[in-house]
């Protein structure tokens, strides 16, 4: 669901009703940690994405080239892999916590999500974009 301005506004107010309610738990260092956590997870999944994108398309065009390619995003995820580690040596419940909520969105997106995607593939999406862009000339 959007608004007029196509701003996916559920994905906008749930998260921050919920991080608002757990906000009045009175439980910060935890709710940072699992923050950080969360992040740092999403920074591993970034930098895998980014090898695996770059291994299996590398003559995709981009209009960003990441200086120093696969090697620096290697070491990127090493430090990102660390921090999650990290996570578990500060407090092990956040990290638990916050490792049980990823379990619960990748189960809805594997059982129900990926069956109603709206979007396209990239790929589809920079052929339209291209095919277009050959109409144009």
């Amino acid at each position: 669901m959007t608004n007029g301005r196509k701003a996916p506004v559920l994905a906008l107010l749930v998260p921050g009703a919920i991080g608002f309610l757990l906000s009045l738990t009175g439980q910060g260092a935890m709710l940072l940690n699992m923050a950080v956590f969360g992040a740092t997870v999403s920074y591993v999944l970034m930098m895998v994405s980014h090898i695996v994108l770059r291994r299996r398309e590398p003559d995709l065009p981009r209009p960003y080239r990441t200086p120093g390619g696969t090697a620096t995003t290697g070491v990127a995820l090493v430090l990102a892999a660390a921090a999650v580690v990290a996570t578990f040596l500060v407090d092990v419940s956040a990290a638990l916590w916050t490792l049980a909520a990823y379990a619960a969105f990748l189960a809805y997106f594997a059982l129900y999500s990926r069956h109603h995607l709206v979007a396209s593939a990239p790929e589809e999406e920079f052929e339209l974009l291209a095919d277009a862009g050959e109409d144009v000339r």
